[in-house]
């Protein structure tokens, strides 16, 4: 029987189907792994780029103006970079349940800090909220590169860190006349 003042059958509050996110979007939600993987993955290209355009021009040879160009294919490519991690952040804030706007914040010295923890290590709200579905759980590629990510990260700053000792430790070595041992700090 059709009756006009029965409540509708389905709630007030829809729960929303998950989605695939895409790197290339410009809208939706991404979690904290995809959002890492995402920025680290543009960080890494742009820097490759950058790289490769480097070492073209000192391979050729080329006079200042060749040199002006380099730096300014490098801020191009590094403003781009940042447009897109700043993508990123917004659709990561949304899955925070939170404004795009924040994003200004990183430009504030101590609040950056603090919003890239807040972006790395607080879950996204659960189920959907005002910006869209949740993302759906993270694949497997996704896993895998975040594991890689984290391992290079970890080998790369630790053999800066060793190489940044040697270098120190060959200084104090040529400043004190080739050792220690003259200053009187032998003796422990």
């Amino acid at each position: 029987m059709d009756q006009p003042y029965q409540a509708p059958e389905a709630g007030a509050t829809v729960e929303h189907g998950e989605y695939q996110p895409s790197i290339w979007s410009l809208s939706g939600r991404i979690g904290r792994m995809r959002y890492f993987v995402y920025a680290s993955f543009i960080s890494f290209i742009s820097y490759l780029v950058i790289m490769l355009v480097s070492i073209g021009f000192v391979v050729v040879g080329a006079g200042p103006a060749a040199y002006w160009t380099m730096g300014l294919m490098a801020v191009i490519i590094s403003l781009i970079a940042a447009a897109i991690t700043v993508v990123f952040g917004v659709r990561r804030l949304n899955d925070l349940n939170a404004s795009g706007w924040l994003m200004l914040l990183m430009i504030v010295p101590l609040a950056n800090f603090v919003m890239a923890i807040i972006l790395l290590f607080v879950p996204g709200s659960r189920g959907g909220n005002r910006y869209g579905p949740p993302p759906v759980p993270n694949s497997g590629g996704v896993k895998a590169a975040f594991v890689a990510l984290l391992v290079f990260m970890v080998i790369a700053i630790g053999s800066a860190s060793v190489f940044a000792y040697h270098q120190y430790q060959n200084d104090m070595q040529r400043l004190n006349g080739g050792g220690l041992q003259s200053q009187g700090y032998g003796s422990y």
